[in-house]
């Protein structure tokens, strides 16, 4: 068996979400040098059973094996119902839980490498609505350079965890893992637990409550820069820190007065009576 191969592997499962659960049957299977072999796993995740088939293949040219794909199914909590299942490449560098995440229909934002080897960042999203030739869901991706700005959407809204800078940070890997997060937001006065999730397609954000329920962002946003300080000047006016109406009243009529009597016309000089000529 090829150890530095085998440790690789091991490297790769433990990254992916399995710990160490497959090594002894990864291990198993290698040293039976079969050309190719499925290794089958399941787990719970958020109260769903989720299965993973993982498929490795021996190389042609020597005794190292490749994890190619794995195939996930999240099975529906209701049996008599179809689970939804995708196949992910390795190549996509996509984790158990991020699996689960996408057949959940919520974004993963990941790194990739274009046509000449360079690496870029995109969100990744499935088309939950149909299905390709491979039997696979189609793969939506909104790249770095689609304006979608996470943190800068979060900040429009009252949430009090980005006002700290570490969960500010566990809060954004979170997101971009694709996972709800719940957050301290602030709603008619009460501060409430709520769930928030990453929509890059629409350039927003998903908000739901305790019990999951959807949220209307408009009713959360925080007021722009400008209406802030419209009603920043509003509360100062109001406490009495500018110039009251009243007094900015008697004010302008002294002043109306002042200019006015400053600025009479002379009068016009009395022209003589003419005097009658006396009777002859």
């Amino acid at each position: 068996m090829d150890q530095e191969n085998f440790d690789y592997l091991t490297e790769r499962l433990k990254y992916t979400g399995f710990e160490d659960k497959l090594n002894k049957e990864l291990e198993k299977q290698i040293k039976a040098k079969n050309p190719a072999f499925t290794l089958a796993h399941q787990m719970e995740i958020d109260g769903k059973k989720v299965d993973f088939q993982l498929h490795f293949k021996k190389s042609e040219i020597n005794d190292r094996y490749f994890y190619n794909k794995v195939d996930v199914t999240v099975q529906n909590n209701n049996p008599e119902l179809e689970g939804k299942s995708h196949s992910f490449y390795q190549n996509q560098g996509i984790t158990a839980k991020e699996s689960f995440n996408l057949l959940e229909g919520r974004p993963v934002f990941k790194t990739f490498l274009d046509a000449d080897k360079e690496q870029y960042n995109a969100w990744i999203q499935l088309d939950l609505s149909k299905k390709d030739e491979r039997n696979n869901f189609p793969v939506q991706q909104f790249h770095e350079k689609y304006g979608f700005d996470l943190e800068a959407k979060l900040k429009e809204l009252p949430i009090k965890e980005l006002e700290d800078e570490t969960k500010k940070g566990w809060m954004l890997k979170s997101l971009q893992k694709g996972n709800q997060y719940p957050v301290s937001m602030e709603r008619n006065g009460l501060e409430e637990i709520m769930f928030v999730e990453a929509n890059p397609k629409f350039k927003s954000i998903n908000v739901y409550d305790a019990s999951m329920s959807s949220v209307k962002t408009k009713d959360l946003l925080l007021p722009s820069k400008e209406k802030k300080e419209e009603l920043d000047s509003g509360k100062n006016i109001s406490k009495g820190e500018g110039i009251s109406k009243e007094s900015t009243t008697k004010d302008d009529k002294k002043k109306v007065m002042t200019e006015s009597q400053g600025n009479k016309l002379p009068k016009s000089p009395q022209v003589p009576k003419t005097r009658k000529s006396p009777k002859i």
